[in-house]
């Protein structure tokens, strides 16, 4: 189960949900925080290959953003050849807060669901 990451669903109506999530994280725990969003975005490249636009055919896609405490952009990507995410800027900040939607066809949703929010709706 997540510790840092607590999803919001939504459905579309038209077969897509999305899932947004938005942690704070001190300097001290972005470890964490990272390794966690890792193993979720590695989960749903090794089921749904890789992510990109739902319209071109892909089953998921992601937006992940990060600032500093202080509300700066800090620079983060998703490699999901090497499922790891990196944000060479984070260890350098007090704190950081991270948003990540992910959004997928019914499919994925349903099993993105199962294996990280148990029963959630």
């Amino acid at each position: 189960m997540l510790n840092y990451l607590d999803f919001e669903t939504s459905d579309d109506g038209e077969g897509i949900t999305t899932f947004d999530a938005m942690a704070y994280a001190t300097a001290a725990r972005w470890t964490a925080l990272q390794a966690e969003i890792e193993q979720v975005l590695a989960w749903c490249t090794a089921q749904y290959g890789l992510p990109g636009p739902l319209e071109r055919g892909h089953q998921w896609d992601l937006d992940v953003q990060l600032q500093s405490g202080a509300g700066h952009l800090l620079s983060v990507h998703w490699d999901a050849h090497q499922r790891s995410l990196s944000a060479p800027d984070a260890a350098h900040c007090n704190a950081v807060q991270l948003s990540l939607t992910i959004s997928g066809n019914e499919a994925f949703a349903s099993s993105l669901e199962s294996r990280f929010f148990g029963d959630a709706e």
